[in-house]
């Protein structure tokens, strides 16, 4: 008999405010229980500052609030990005590691502001961005929508399209750590390392299978292959990896703001049946965070 799942609407990849999200995490919880979503990853690239903020307005309405981060690390040359889900946000190693993180963020963030100074024509442009942001280490996206805001360009995906994108003359790349230092110290921060949204990499099925088998290799326990707006070769691709080699299946929105109308919170499509679910991975009930009575 099929084990009955724990959860009815989950959504296991999300961002906030305290990335690159629009939504406070307290808001951002709000709507996900208004749509319905009774468990709820919070997983923002780098940094585990929103979760005390998520806890509490998970336990006001009464939804599963998972502690997550989504990290950024290098495969070869190549920026991949790995969830941890059930992280101990005390864990020393963990902490480390997102203040390095923050800080590479933080000089990247200067380079992007100084050369789109020159490229744009603009003047404090990592200002600009660190006010939109709240923060002082703002990602690509708000660089975008100061561009956008300065009447530089149509709208944000124009904005990477002409400066901040690779190869383009605003892009900076950044000296991530490795894919198996990340997963390394995600587990030692009691996580379950999860590769995010593996078909973004615009990857050949050979190089797809490749990163696929050095996630595993490096300690990698599942992958997220239950994801809005697939097309059926990406899921079969997905499917294919999966299956192979022996990962655990993981899903989310990664949801940033209201304006994608394309996604909603929790608007998953159904985890395969004979799948391994993430959530059995999870380390122990008492990591799962203000679970609903």
């Amino acid at each position: 008999m099929t084990e009955p799942a724990p959860f009815q609407r989950p959504d296991l990849h999300c961002h906030s405010l305290a990335s690159d999200g629009l939504l406070s995490p307290a808001d951002l919880v709000a709507r996900a229980a208004d749509y319905g979503v009774d468990a709820l990853a919070l997983t923002d690239h780098d940094t585990l500052a929103g979760l005390p903020e998520a806890r509490d307005a998970a336990a006001r309405h009464g939804l599963t609030l998972i502690n997550g981060i989504e990290l950024s690390v290098l495969w070869g040359s190549r920026e991949i990005h790995v969830l941890g889900l059930w992280v101990d946000p005390d864990c020393p190693v963990l902490a480390a590691r997102v203040a390095d993180q923050l800080e590479a963020r933080r000089q990247r963030a200067r380079r992007i502001g100084a050369r789109l100074d020159k490229a744009a024509r603009l003047t404090d442009s990592y200002a600009k961005a660190c006010a939109l942001a709240d923060s002082d280490t703002p990602g690509r996206p708000w660089f975008a929508r100061v561009l956008v805001e300065e009447g530089v360009v149509r709208d944000q995906r124009h904005a990477f399209n002409r400066f901040l994108k690779k190869g383009q003359s605003a892009f900076v790349s950044t000296p991530w750590v490795s894919l198996e230092q990340g997963i390394q110290d995600l587990s030692a921060g009691g996580g379950v390392p999860v590769l995010a949204h593996p078909q973004a990499y615009n990857l050949t099925r050979k190089r797809l299978r490749e990163l696929v088998r050095d996630f595993r290799a490096a300690g990698g326990q599942a992958m997220e292959a239950v994801l809005p707006g697939l097309t059926r070769h990406q899921a079969g691709l997905l499917e294919e990896c999966w299956r192979h080699f022996g990962l655990a299946v993981s899903g989310g929105s990664d949801f940033h703001s209201p304006g994608q109308k394309w996604l909603s919170l929790g608007g998953l499509p159904p985890f395969p049946p004979d799948g391994t679910p993430v959530w059995r991975l999870a380390p122990a009930p008492g990591r799962v965070e203000n679970a609903a009575p």
